[in-house]
């Protein structure tokens, strides 16, 4: 059974090649374009109108082969990353049909995002709480776990909250937040201890897209797709207690978070930036950095600390 899921996914994977360029097709003939953000580098104002919501494809395809797995094989995980890839979705995909239909880039205000994100975390907290009720946290490099008791919700809502966050604050370069993934995904994945037949359902989807999004991209995410990896993601370390971890696991997407966070701090109490622009892609953008160059060393600093995160389970 665990190879029909992994056969399953394999198949999914060659469809969803086939199936993003007539999605591409259809989005440029509705025109569900993307509008570029008016603070964003003016580099980037060639890319006004290319297709978005790419993350529609790749989402259901991980919800479907989800829900299979926790059917066939009564993973519990499964369960929650559906739902949870469906939820955090929704936000994203609110969001952008307000953009697309307002004709700017501003969907859903900042406290409506945050708001439906705090609601969605409670719910994947709840279902984890079910399935896997537990208050810990591993600590990397050691055989210990820090126990918050009943601070513990709390932590997994503003985990998970954050998490979908950094992955839509990345989403910002071709290529670079869905390579990302992939790698954050792998290494948190392996980690966790998933069985080896069940990962390719985490990543091989976005692959896929992946194949449409490296420079030039022919189609984005979107919020819909950056969201829900970021809800995926943070259901995983939530159900396995490896959230640590992932501080170098998906070291590219908290260091994201971080420069905003460090940005606005910075501008509100010294009334200076630290960074020419934030999140931080956009620093090195201004630095002259190509796209490519940027998301290649991304790519290979996570996946460097991908691979010390490894060296952490003890």
């Amino acid at each position: 059974m665990e190879r029909l899921i992994f056969y399953i996914t394999l198949i999914t994977f060659i469809f969803l090649l086939f199936l993003y360029p007539i999605f591409i097709k259809w989005l440029k003939k509705r025109q569900f374009g993307q509008y570029i953000r008016k603070e964003g580098p003016d580099l980037h104002n060639y890319k006004q109108g290319t297709p978005t919501m790419g993350g529609i494809l790749f989402i259901l395809a991980i919800f479907f082969l989800s829900l299979l797995t926790y059917f066939i094989q009564k993973e519990d995980l499964f369960l929650i990353i559906g739902v949870a890839s469906l939820l955090f979705g929704f936000i994203g995909f609110l969001d952008d049909y307000l953009s697309i239909k307002k004709k700017d880039s501003t969907g859903l205000t900042a406290i409506q995002k945050l708001l439906l994100q705090f609601l969605f975390s409670i719910v994947i907290v709840y279902l984890i709480s079910i399935f896997n009720n537990h208050s810990t946290l591993k600590i990397p490099f050691t055989t210990k776990s820090l126990d918050l008791k009943f601070f513990y919700p709390l932590w997994g809502i503003i985990y998970l909250t954050g998490m979908s966050n950094a992955t839509n604050l990345t989403d910002g370069i071709d290529g670079l937040s869905g390579g990302i993934y992939v790698i954050s995904a792998l290494f948190t994945a392996l980690i966790a201890g998933i069985n080896f037949n069940h990962i390719p359902l985490l990543i091989l989807p976005v692959i896929a897209y992946l194949f449409y999004n490296i420079k030039p991209a022919k189609i984005f995410m979107g919020d819909t797709g950056s969201l829900a990896l970021g809800g995926i993601l943070g259901s995983l370390a939530l159900y396995y207690s490896v959230e640590l971890f992932t501080i170098l696991t998906c070291f590219i997407f908290i260091s994201e978070m971080f420069s905003v966070i460090i940005q606005v701090g910075s501008f509100k109490v010294r009334k200076k930036r630290v960074f020419l622009m934030a999140p931080i892609h956009h620093h090195f953008e201004l630095k002259k950095w190509s796209e490519e160059r940027i998301v290649l060393i991304f790519w290979t600093i996570n996946i460097l600390t991908g691979i010390v995160a490894l060296g952490g389970v003890l």
